[in-house]
Order: C-alpha cells, then structure tokens, then sequence
C-alpha cells in the first residue's frame, strides 16, 4: 500500500484550511464561528486521526509483505 491515499488527504485538509482562511475574511459573525467549532474543527481532527492511521497501516502492510517474500 503506498502513501498516495494520506497524501492526497493531507493535501486536501491544508487545501481546505487555506481556503478557510480566505473565507474567514469575510465571514465574520457567530455562523462562522460556529460552523468552524462545530463542523471545521471536528472534521480536521478526525482527518488528522485519519491520516495517522493510514500511516500506520502502511507500514504495517509493508512489513507484511516484506515478511512474506
């Protein structure tokens, strides 16, 4: 298993944060910052916990194969 799948995760959560911070400058009010406590931050945590995992089972999927051969 290769490190595409974390990486275009990774890019797209920093493409996402980008994105946000373009929106913030013209959203201000209590929706926005509700939306990014609610919604924003939940999904970026979850996302990060995401690519971790799929880090690790990278690793491990390659050291099974590695073992196997």
């Amino acid at each position: 298993m290769s490190k595409e799948g974390s990486n275009k995760l990774t890019y797209a959560i920093k493409n996402l944060r980008k994105h946000w911070e373009i929106a913030k400058e013209h959203w201000q009010d209590q929706v926005q910052r509700d939306f990014e406590q609610n919604h924003l931050f939940p999904l970026e945590t979850r996302v990060n916990a995401t690519i971790r995992s799929m880090d690790k089972l990278s690793e491990v999927t390659a050291k099974v194969r590695r073992d196997c051969s």
